[in-house]
Parts: C-alpha cells; structure tokens; sequence
C-alpha cells in the first residue's frame, strides 16, 4: 500500500508499503451545510368576501290600503325613518364587515404567497441552485418580512455562496424576530464552522462561536436532535471526539422519538459512526452505519463508511459489496469510487480495480490526490501494461505533496519497462525516495541492486 496518506472527503482508505491500510476522515456532514430539518408551512386557506354570508333582509309588512290619520300618518313617517336608518347602518355594517374580510383575504393570500415563495426556495436550494433559491427566500420575504423559514432560507442560499457575512446577518435576523425557532440557531452554527473551514486563519474562533450559538439554542429550544448533531458535528471538527461521540449519541436518542425522516436519523447514525471510527472503536462504527443503511438504503455515505470499517476488519467481500453500492448511489462521489477501487486491489482483484481507478481519476479533485495515479500504476505493473504504468506513475509523482512511494513505484515502472534511459531514470527515481524518506528500505534495497 501507500506510504503517503491522502483523504478524499469521506475517508478514503490509506497506508503504506508496510502496513495495513487505515482511514482517514474529513469533517462531518454529508451535505455543505451538515444537517437539519425544515418544518413545511402548513396550507393556508383563503377567505374571500364573497364567501361571507349576507345579514338577513329586512322584511316589510304589507299595510291594509286606507288613509291613515295624522297620528298614525306621523307614526308611519317616524317608523319609515327609523326603518331607513336601521337599513342604513346595516349596509354599513355589511360593507365594514365585506372590507374586514377582503383585508383578511388579501392577508391570507399574502402569506399563501410567501409560504410557496418558500417551498420553491427551499426546491432549488435541494438541488444546489442557491442564487435562484436566494432570489425565491427574498421575494417570500417582500411578502413577510420576519418570516423564520424565509429568513433561515436565505441565509442557507446565502452561506452556500460562500456569502457568509450576509448569510450569518439573516440568521441573526431570524433568531431576534423569532428566538424559539431552532432552525435559526442551528445554520447559525454551520455556517461559523463553515466559515472556519474556508478559512481556519481569519477565522480560528468560529469553532467556539458555533458551541455558544448551540447552548443559546438548548436554552431556546430545549433537548433537540438537530441541535445535538450540529453540537456533534462541530465538536468532532474541533477535535473533540469524546465530546462528539456523546452528544451524537444523544442525538440519535431523541431522533427516536422526533418528528424526523428516516434519511435524517440516517445522516446522524453516520456521524456517530465516525467518532467511533475514529477512535478506532471498529465495531461500534459497523453497527452505526449498519444502522444506517437500514434506515435509508439509499445513504451512499453510509454504505461508503461500511464498507470502510468493514475492510479495516478484514471482510473483503462485505466491504466491496458495500463500496459498490455507494458507488452505484453516488457515481460522481471521488470517495465512494476511489476506495471501491483501492479495495479491489488490496483484496486481489486487481484487474477488477483499474476501470475503477480510471474512473475516478475523472472525477472532480482527484488531481488532489496523487497517491490514485500511484494505485493505478501499480496495478498496470502487475498486469504487464508496462506503458501505461510509467504514465500513471509519472503523473502520481509529478502531483504535489511529493512522496517516497510516488517515485519508489516509478522507479519500478521505469525498471520493468526498461526503454531507452529507462534504467537512468528508475534510479534517479528510487534516490528521491529516499530524499524524502531516508529510511526507506525498499527503496533503498532497489537502488543498491541497480548499481
């Protein structure tokens, strides 16, 4: 295996010439933002004024046709005044009442309008649009200016801009319109660790800001799951797995009893399962993602982490059946690809691999990851694609960090071909090996017998 260590998100498997392979994880959370829930606006029913009942009419009794005398003639004037003036006051009343109405309808609609402005945001946001999801949030906000979900909305399309000045303003926003609004506080606190991801330098206190937006939201909203995953995710990136580990385990505790999807109890099993991944507590992880898989078969992160742990315990063939079907869910995923590929090879099936590894070298940051084109090369050396291996060793070399095994393997791809220089070539290759790594031996036992 690899000397040199590299770690594609999500935990690519790693190692060396020496020893067994191991994992290394990213950060948490499977989605920019991590992971959260949404409360979906209740449908609001429009009350028009046409739908108002009218006041029931006055009836008017008919009188026998005779004259009448001059006290039933003032009588009758003074009742037909009356009649008017209660007729009056009615038609007033009726119109107040059809105004009262028509103000409620147009409110109604209103916040109608807002709450569709908001579920089109929130369906443009889910599919990675933010600027549109942003235009969408704003336009709900035009309409309802304090609305919570408009305003968590819009800082949510705003933080995966990169725009995080302004996406922290509209959550702060959300938080003093409405302080009870959990939502608010938990992007509040991804976006600071965000933030601290982006640029660890300018902003190494964000860590800290997001554990004390996450106590302001246990005071606000309670015991929640959503906070204590957030509370988990932002522990584990601080370095704190201890920490990580007992307040996703919380997490997973009220999740139980939560209004919550499957798919989002899924995404908290995953991230419990990296604490215990990483303090290398294996089959406590395997029972995480296992139950993670069962709660939604469709998580690639969580078969991806299974079958991850499940190598690292030895199970080849479970490990590649679980990478498999990441890959297939996730076929753009660098991490799922790539480790389906380098289990493949580790476990014998090498020929099996290189489509895999070829693969994934298609795919976006795998020139971060040099220690791939290694893999490959190694696996066109052993079937005997003696070109094919020296290319792909080149490129593993040539890729910053440099590493002892990047030149150790194309100094045995230069020797096996054995072209013109070829020879010239694997040596100058084994000697920056051991630049790099003075206590090589493999490299060193190579070179010794070139000369």
């Amino acid at each position: 295996m690899l000397h040199t260590p590299f770690s594609p998100s999500d935990g690519i498997v790693k190692g060396d010439a020496r020893a067994a392979p191991v994992a290394q994880p990213p950060h948490l959370g499977d989605r920019p933002d991590g992971f959260g829930t949404y409360t979906e606006p209740v449908a609001v029913t429009v009350i028009h004024s046409r739908d108002v009942p009218l006041p029931e009419a006055t009836l008017n009794t008919i009188q026998p046709r005779r004259s009448p005398s001059r006290r039933a003639r003032v009588g009758t004037t003074f009742q037909a005044a009356l009649g008017a003036k209660a007729i009056a006051k009615a038609l007033v009343a009726t119109l107040a009442l059809a105004f009262a109405f028509g103000a409620l309808a147009q409110t109604s609609e209103t916040t109608s309008d807002a709450a569709r402005l908001i579920r089109d945001g929130k369906l443009y946001l889910g599919q990675g649009d933010c600027a549109l999801a942003q235009y969408f949030f704003q336009e709900a906000l035009k309409r309802d200016e304090s609305n919570p979900e408009a305003l968590v909305g819009k800082g949510r399309a705003l933080a995966c801009q990169n725009s995080f000045a302004s996406a922290i303003e509209a959550f702060r926003q959300a938080i003093d319109a409405h302080p009870s609004h959990v939502p608010a506080y938990v992007h509040l606190a991804l976006t600071y660790q965000n933030q601290f991801l982006f640029d660890p330098t300018s902003h190494a206190g964000r860590l800290a800001d997001a554990l004390d937006v996450l106590q302001q939201a246990e005071r606000a909203g309670g015991d929640d799951a959503t906070v204590q995953n957030t509370k988990g995710i932002v522990l584990y990136q601080a370095g704190d797995l201890s920490g990580a580990q007992q307040a996703l385990e919380r997490a997973v505790e009220l999740a139980a009893s939560a209004s919550m999807s499957d798919a989002e109890r899924s995404t908290i099993q995953v991230n419990l399962g990296r604490t215990y991944r990483d303090q290398d507590q294996l089959e406590l992880a395997q029972q995480a993602f296992r139950r993670a898989v069962v709660l939604d078969p469709t998580n690639a992160s969580a078969h991806n982490n299974l079958g991850n742990v499940m190598y690292r315990l030895g199970d080849c063939e479970g490990a590649e059946f679980e990478l498999s079907q990441a890959a297939a869910l996730a076929p753009n995923s660098l991490s799922a690809v790539s480790q389906l590929a380098i289990v493949l090879f580790e476990c014998g099936d090498v020929a099996g691999s290189i489509a895999y590894f070829e693969r994934a070298l298609q795919l976006d940051g795998a020139v971060f990851t040099p220690p791939l084109f290694t893999y490959l090369a190694r696996a066109y050396l052993q079937q005997g694609r003696l070109d094919d291996a020296v290319r792909r060793a080149q490129q593993g070399a040539l890729l910053p960090p440099e590493s002892a095994d990047a030149h150790y393997y194309l100094g045995r791809a230069y020797e096996a071909r054995r072209a013109s220089e070829d020879i010239a070539n694997a040596q100058r290759a084994y000697e920056r090996a051991l630049e790099l790594d003075p206590g090589f031996e493999a490299a060193r036992s190579a070179l010794n017998d070139l000369r």
